[in-house]
This record gives C-alpha cells, sequence and structure tokens, in this order.
C-alpha cells in the first residue's frame, strides 16, 4: 500500500523540482546531466514510492534519492566546468547571492553536498546525515570546514 495517491506524489515532485535541481547541479556541475539527473531521480522515486514509509519524510527520502543518482553520474563521468563558464549553466533560482552560489560549486563535493542542502535546502543536520550517510557529527564538521573556507575565500 502506497502512502499517497500519483496526484499527491505529483504535486509533491513540483514543489521540491527546483530543489532537485539546484542539488545534482551542485554535485554534477553540468546542466544536462543535472537535468537527466532530477529526472531519473524522479523516476525512481515513482518507482520507489512504496518504500516511503511516511509521506512527511518525502522530500529528504527524495533529497537521498537525487545524492545517490547524482553521485552516480558524477562518479561515472568525472567531468566538471571550469570556474569561468559556471554562469552559462546557473539555473533559474539564480539570486542576489550568485557569488556565494559560484564560492560553493568551488567546495569539494563534501563539503558542497552538505552545505547545498543545509543552506539552501534548510534541512537540518539530522536529515542530511540520513541523506548523505554519515553520522549528524560529520555533517556539522562538513558545515564548519565549508564555512571556514567560504569566509576565508570572501574575506581575500
Amino acid at each position: 500500500m502506497s502512502v499517497m495517491d500519483d496526484e499527491t506524489f505529483a504535486k509533491l515532485v513540483r514543489e521540491n523540482m527546483q530543489s532537485i535541481y539546484r542539488l545534482a547541479l551542485g554535485i554534477v556541475h553540468n546542466r544536462e546531466d543535472a537535468e537527466d539527473v532530477a529526472a531519473q531521480s524522479v523516476l525512481k522515486a515513482y518507482e520507489k514510492i512504496h518504500t516511503l514509509k511516511k509521506q512527511e519524510s518525502f522530500r529528504a527520502w527524495l533529497m537521498q534519492i537525487t545524492v545517490n543518482e547524482a553521485r552516480q553520474v558524477y562518479s561515472h563521468k568525472k567531468r566538471s566546468l571550469p570556474v569561468e563558464n559556471v554562469e552559462e549553466y546557473m539555473p533559474e533560482f539564480r539570486d542576489e547571492y550568485h557569488e556565494l552560489w559560484d564560492m560553493v560549486n568551488k567546495l569539494e563535493p563534501a563539503y558542497r553536498e552538505a552545505t547545498i542542502l543545509y543552506f539552501y535546502e534548510n534541512l537540518p543536520v539530522k536529515e542530511i546525515a540520513k541523506i548523505l550517510h554519515i553520522p549528524e557529527g560529520t555533517v556539522k564538521s562538513r558545515l564548519h570546514r565549508a564555512k571556514k573556507i567560504l569566509r576565508e575565500e570572501i574575506c581575500d
């Protein structure tokens, strides 16, 4: 028995699509791959909806699927954009903080994932730990290190 019907699933996907894309782009660094990851993540979520225990956990569950899909694509392609070309691949969510987004994209993948989930997706440390399959303390240390790196970058 599924925890939700198709209409609810579609509504929740629409509400989270920008977050899925932003997270995927932050991991794979390529617009086309991020679009593929987003689409594949939604498809996989639909196929595995029976494994979702509570509808309230949908967003974190979908983010976890997205991280896994994006990591798989990234590990297979191992390509990234030169920093000077990132501008042309910026998604629609670009705002007055785009310079910070550029800096976040320069972080090592482990720091970047935690930073995007925490600061851009406003997920609590506990959910990030679950999504990334790491202890909460590791999430906290990655966020601390990422903030330190970003602070140094901003102050230079």
